[in-house]
């Protein structure tokens, strides 16, 4: 990289973390909720803190543990303005706000909102835009308006083993298709468990194939 470009960069990134401030990488926000009296768990990612949205105004109201996966556009709120319609309607003044507590090992998906209230257990998995405004019990998948139970985790669990194969193949065959190469590991990352030992976890099985080229084969990709 030449001179120039190397300075560019680093102005590009200097302007990048002055216009996002604290949320401008994970680490940062994390120790910036942190610092304002956030009880956060080791392990917790903000995947787009810029896009996401955490309520300040009361931090001690918040409560997230250990390894919960945030990714962009979730919303945590400890409070409701809805209550200046009791305001001007009835001329009464009232107060609104609530704790939020999100146990450990949690996914949280893409645009949910979790408003004041709620407590979310341990292993749950929070569907993409999803509303909670109820608690969440542990070891369940949530999903829908308002979010709800819809199945054990042991039986999500079930469904994604069962899946992984089928959708593995349909990457593979998609990127071969599209670009005319062979997926290689970095393509096939999600499911490199598939053919190698790479990252597994205790409980994993033997890998299906010996390796990518054993896959490739597979999926009819020579």
């Amino acid at each position: 990289m030449k001179l120039s470009e190397k300075i560019i960069l680093k102005i590009k990134q200097i302007a990048y973390f002055i216009a996002y401030g604290p949320k401008a990488t994970n680490d940062k926000y994390v120790a910036h909720l942190r610092d304002i009296g956030i009880l956060i768990g080791e392990k917790t990612h903000f995947y787009d803190p810029k896009s996401c949205w955490v309520d300040e105004t009361r931090p001690w109201l918040i409560e997230i543990g250990e390894n919960v996966q945030i990714p962009a556009n979730v919303t945590i709120l400890t409070h409701g303005y809805d209550i200046s319609v009791i305001h001007d309607k009835y001329k009464y003044a009232c107060g609104s706000s609530g704790k939020v507590k999100i146990g450990n090992n949690v996914f949280i998906g893409t645009g949910t909102i979790i408003l004041k209230g709620v407590t979310i257990g341990n292993n749950v998995v929070i569907a993409a835009g999803s509303v909670v405004n109820k608690d969440i019990p542990d070891d369940c998948v949530a999903a829908g308006n308002p979010a709800k139970p819809i199945m054990p985790i042991e039986k999500y669990f079930e469904k994604r083993k069962n899946a992984q194969l089928s959708e593995a193949k349909e990457l593979a065959l998609a990127y071969y298709e599209r670009t005319g190469k062979k997926p290689d590991r970095f393509v096939m990352r999600e499911h490199i468990f598939l053919f190698s030992k790479d990252g597994c976890r205790e409980n994993n099985d033997e890998p299906m194939f010996k390796d990518i080229d054993e896959f490739c084969k597979y999926c009819g990709i020579e």
